[in-house]
């Protein structure tokens, strides 16, 4: 078993993990919509970001001649979706912002029990919100996308998280799947890497207590021992 200082820097190296994923999970599509039927295949990538950045929708078309290969929530009209993907976006850079500090601070007072405390809050607060946007993500995306396609049919986004569906239109069978992109998944190991580095850090927090040791004997020596008396005198 690891001592005090070693605990927390391992616990300090997997919150740097945590983070690092986190900047990965930004890069990675969060879901994807698939739609396929007739020889026609089109796949929607949808990454977090600000709703009118330019990327933010990523397509890959086959048999579709209009399909713009990139684009941004605000130019879809997707307005309700870009706002969740906003959210995410500015939680996800939060958890990696305090997840950094909270690594750098463990890494440099491994050895000062007085700085855990503060290196666990920060830990604790990237915790949670690496949590909370895949969360978020996954509760309010149906209800987003449901506002976004007022005129909905069948199942699709705006009737569940995940899932799939096929739907027979003037005679042409259409199959559709969606739910959530490696992205999403990114954000939810961050978080379980995360999570083990804070209980580590609270395990190790303090150094234990050092075993209180007897003093040596005195062992009395020829010039330490008092000079033998006299005999009393007749």
């Amino acid at each position: 078993m690891p001592n005090a200082t070693s605990g927390k820097m391992i616990a300090s190296v997997l919150i740097l993990i945590g983070a690092i994923l986190l900047i990965g999970a930004l890069f990675t599509p969060w879901y994807s919509y698939e739609s396929s039927g007739h020889g026609l295949s089109e796949t929607r990538n949808y990454y977090l970001g600000m709703p009118s950045t330019n990327g933010t929708i990523q397509a890959a078309c086959s048999g579709i001649p209009s399909c713009p290969t990139q684009t941004s929530y605000s130019n879809q009209n997707l307005n309700n979706t870009g706002n969740l993907a906003e959210a995410g976006f500015f939680m996800v850079i939060g958890a990696f912002v305090l997840g950094i500090i909270a690594a750098i601070i463990g890494v440099a007072s491994r050895r000062n029990p007085r700085r855990t405390a503060p290196v666990i809050a920060l830990a604790a607060l990237a915790l949670v919100l690496a949590v909370a946007a895949p969360g978020l993500f996954a509760v309010a995306l149906p209800g987003a996308a449901a506002n976004d396609f007022p005129g909905h049919v069948g199942s699709g986004p705006w009737s569940s998280f995940l899932g799939s569906n096929s739907t027979s239109i003037s005679g042409i069978t259409v199959t559709i799947t969606w739910g959530p992109g490696i992205g999403w998944y990114l954000s939810i190991v961050a978080f379980v890497i995360l999570l083990v580095g804070v209980i580590l850090l609270t395990r190790y927090r303090r150094e234990p207590p050092q075993p209180m040791t007897a003093p040596a004997p005195v062992v009395p020596t020829p010039s330490t021992m008092p000079p033998p008396s006299s005999p009393p005198p007749p």
